[in-house]
């Protein structure tokens, strides 16, 4: 897989096409919108959705951990979907593998289980997060301080490619403007929305096992 390195004011982040960004310097993976438990949820209502997708997700988280063997996994909010099921538990035994890796919960909207039930799973939990004049949270902020960069989730950014012969094709991206940048969705269930990006945005899309700098 081929990542991209890119510098966010005196900070390098390395972009991952997993959809997870890797902050060498804190020693820290950080992603959003994984949304554990949709699956059951759903299925839970009596729609057929295959287990295949959460086991994809812990997949992906695994590969991500065993290549960088972070002290620090951050994850920007929704990574539960709902309410308790049985893939909670799944990501609790997967996580418990590398319990050397302190486990951080900005929470999202769908975090709706009280705190100590968060906790009680191994997360330190929190509004939001700030280290080195990085700010982290789940939705957008309303406004930043000039000395403040943020990276959230929530969006679930996506941009429309278009090819020489009228094809086209949505893609998920990193969708850094120039004071927040917001994270592709980390989840395989949860759908992407096309983004309107303004002049001066960085657009990294990610094409298959690759991330590519389209601005």
């Amino acid at each position: 897989m081929q990542s991209l390195t890119t510098q966010i004011r005196e900070h390098t982040f390395e972009l991952h096409p997993l959809r997870a960004i890797w902050w060498k310097k804190q020693s820290m993976l950080i992603c959003a919108d994984v949304h554990i438990g949709k699956g059951a949820h759903f299925r839970n209502s009596g729609i057929p959705i295959p287990k295949r997708v959460n086991d994809s997700n812990l997949w992906n988280l695994v590969v991500l951990i065993e290549q960088y063997r972070p002290e620090k996994i951050l994850f920007l909010g929704d990574l539960f979907h709902s309410g308790i099921n049985d893939e909670w538990e799944a990501l609790i035994d997967c996580l418990a593998q590398y319990p050397h890796s302190e486990k951080l919960l900005v929470k999202g909207n769908h975090e709706i289980e009280v705190q100590q039930e968060y906790e009680r799973l191994g997360f330190v939990v929190m509004e939001s997060l700030a280290i080195d004049g990085i700010q982290f949270t789940h939705e957008p902020p309303s406004s930043t301080p000039s000395n403040t960069y943020t990276f959230c989730g929530h969006l679930h950014p996506a941009v429309r490619m278009q090819g020489s012969a009228q094809q086209s094709l949505r893609l998920p991206c990193f969708w850094m403007g120039p004071d927040v940048g917001v994270l592709p969705a980390f989840g395989e269930f949860t759908g992407n929305h096309t983004i309107q990006p303004k002049k001066g945005d960085r657009l990294f899309v990610i094409a298959g096992n690759s991330v590519v700098d389209v601005s």
